[in-house]
């Protein structure tokens, strides 16, 4: 039976996810920098299309998209169709609390979807008191081919993994690069043009802003320094940072939460999102750099065959669905 996945952005869990489950066709409909009064009717439009040529009798989405969301799984109650939601943190606890008007629609989509797919459990325990059926599935570790050796500037150095946006602590790494060692250079990642460029002209010597790195520059570093970071001010977030560095083999500060923590719970150093503290992370991680490299090794073969047994878990439960169901 047809398996569609149809998401409104292109995004890399759904493309590795998508790439896992067999029998199913991935539909990225998008439409860049247009207004929503253009681009969600356009949408809506593509989308229907997509169900009506595929006739499936499983639907997976991806929230965010809200809309679509809610529009997929509206149409699985009226039709029958299985729906199944991948919803990313924002679509179930929204960072920024002028979004939290969403939230009863987002209680509403795991309520009437079969299954939500969310990272971790603490986001899988909201996903239950709405009234949904949760599964736990982290990302799929990326598959990185081809690393080149860059020739980086610091006696020691390390990648702050950033993108500049408010639930990152950047302006307390910042200040943290004052407080290690000069000889210890560090790279911030992304588009730091979000920035004032007062708060660049200021930063210590020792800081580079290296702006938005193409896929494989972005590896490239990564797989050059000695430790990287990447923290968060989100409780329930898994950082993306934290998979590269793992595939890598590149010992991790991270910041100190209980879904990172279970998560990545080997070669990582955890601290709080302060200045001080994250300094004192940074020093301690490079001084047990060797042993952390090693605990990333063997995290990387623990966590690919946890992910193994969640997937084949998963595709299982996607049988009994088509199995079950007609197409609509």
């Amino acid at each position: 039976m047809n398996r569609v996945w149809i998401t409104w952005e292109t995004h890399r869990r759904t493309v590795e996810l998508a790439s896992a489950i067999p029998g199913l066709r991935l539909y990225e409909l998008t439409l860049d920098h247009a207004p929503r009064a253009v681009r969600y009717p356009y949408l809506l439009f593509k989308t229907v299309r997509t169900l009506l040529k595929e006739r499936p009798a499983l639907a997976i989405v991806q929230n965010p998209s809200v809309v679509l969301s809610l529009f997929i799984t509206a149409i699985g109650r009226i039709v029958g169709l299985k729906v199944v939601v991948d919803s990313h943190n924002e679509g179930i606890a929204p960072f920024y609390s002028v979004h939290n008007w969403l939230l009863p629609f987002y209680a509403l989509i795991q309520k009437w979807a079969d299954l939500t797919i969310v990272t971790n459990v603490g986001l899988a325990e909201i996903a239950e008191r709405n009234g949904g059926v949760p599964f736990v599935l982290e990302d799929m570790l990326p598959r990185i081919e081809g690393t080149d050796t860059l020739d980086l500037l610091g006696t020691y150095n390390v990648v702050y993994v950033c993108t500049f946006e408010k639930d990152e602590p950047y302006m307390e790494f910042i200040k943290a690069a004052e407080l290690i060692s000069p000889a210890t250079c560090t790279y911030i990642t992304g588009r730091h043009t979000k920035i004032s460029p007062d708060i660049r002209r200021q930063a210590p010597a020792n800081v580079v802003f290296t702006g938005f790195l193409p896929d494989q520059e972005f590896i490239n570093l990564l797989y050059s320094c000695d430790l990287v970071i990447d923290l968060t001010y989100m409780k329930d977030c898994l950082v993306c940072g934290a998979y590269e560095a793992v595939v890598l083999g590149k010992p991790i500060v991270l910041s100190d939460t209980k879904a990172l923590r279970n998560y990545f719970s080997k070669g990582a150093v955890y601290t709080k999102n302060d200045s001080k503290h994250i300094a004192a992370a940074i020093e301690f991680a490079l001084r047990e750099k060797d042993k952390l490299a090693q605990e990333i090794v063997d995290l990387r073969q623990e966590l690919q065959a946890e992910w193994n047994i969640k997937i084949s878990t998963l595709l299982a439960l996607l049988d009994r669905f088509t199995d079950t169901n007609t197409t609509i």
